[in-house]
């Protein structure tokens, strides 16, 4: 009864907002929204035996409105992780990887349409397995802006973190990320874009293995039943056109995001 209940809340909190206008929300990383998308990324090909590597991302997104329409939106990572052995003899290893949380002070979008968002992002050495995770703890700063001009979206989310403490006998992390955003909705319930994180290692020396660049296009529709919330899924494929040695080549992902009431 209480689910039906916050179903039926759920669905009338949402009647009233247009198609588009939550597909321009879920696209957006510091939208006044509360979402839980669950994302499965399977790579292939990877490592020095060139076997899948499987993660199952939870990054549940809960913002909190602080006065003068400004807003914390509190994001956090939550990686599941199955990576295959590195050496011979080496078992596939499960369980959970390092969770990142990133909180972004947005105001209120500006008469020029430009949405923008900066705060902190930290990076925890929660990995159950020393090979599912850096054993650091990692701090930095995260950017976001986004501009929506017609059905595009198009924008980045950016962050750099460094090691500040943790396991000593651990490589320190001096990481950078970018995530563009670009969409272009089809009609009011499906939409295309790019899917993939640029990722650099600056203390990597080895100019060629400082860099992943993947090249990818994801579908994306919105699914709204009578009696329960709004659900967005994705399903995407691509190509990491520069990569380390033994990094995959192949990725697909498979997400659904469930669009929570307040």
């Amino acid at each position: 009864m209480v689910v039906a209940t916050a179903s039926l809340v759920a669905c009338d909190a949402w009647a009233q907002q247009s198609d588009e206008e939550l597909q321009k929300q879920l696209v957006n990383p510091v939208a006044d929204i509360v979402t839980l998308p669950f994302q499965w990324t399977t790579n292939f090909d990877t490592g020095p035996f060139s076997k899948p590597q499987h993660t199952l991302n939870i990054q549940p997104v809960y913002p909190v409105k602080l006065g003068g329409g400004w807003s914390l939106i509190n994001r956090a990572i939550v990686p599941l992780l199955s990576n295959p052995a590195v050496l011979p003899g080496q078992d596939r290893v499960n369980g959970l990887g390092d969770i990142t949380y990133e909180g972004f002070l947005a105001p209120p979008p500006g008469s020029g349409g430009l949405i923008w968002g900066v705060g902190p992002a930290l990076v925890m050495p929660t990995a159950t397995d020393d090979r599912l995770g850096q054993g650091k703890w990692s701090l930095g700063p995260a950017v976001v802006g986004l501009k929506e001009s017609g059905a595009w979206s198009v924008g980045a989310l950016v962050t750099q973190v460094w090691s500040f403490a943790g396991d000593s006998d651990r490589p320190d992390v001096n990481a950078f990320s970018l995530q563009p955003i670009v969409s272009y909705r089809l009609d009011s319930k499906q939409s295309i874009g790019y899917i993939g994180i640029i990722t650099a290692n600056w203390d990597e020396k080895r100019s060629s293995q400082r860099w992943t660049v993947p090249l990818g296009v994801s579908y994306s529709l919105l699914v709204k039943p009578e009696t329960f919330v709004p659900m967005n899924f994705v399903a995407g494929a691509g190509y990491n056109v520069i990569r380390p040695d033994n990094a995959s080549d192949w990725f697909v992902r498979f997400q659904v995001n469930f669009i929570l009431p307040k």
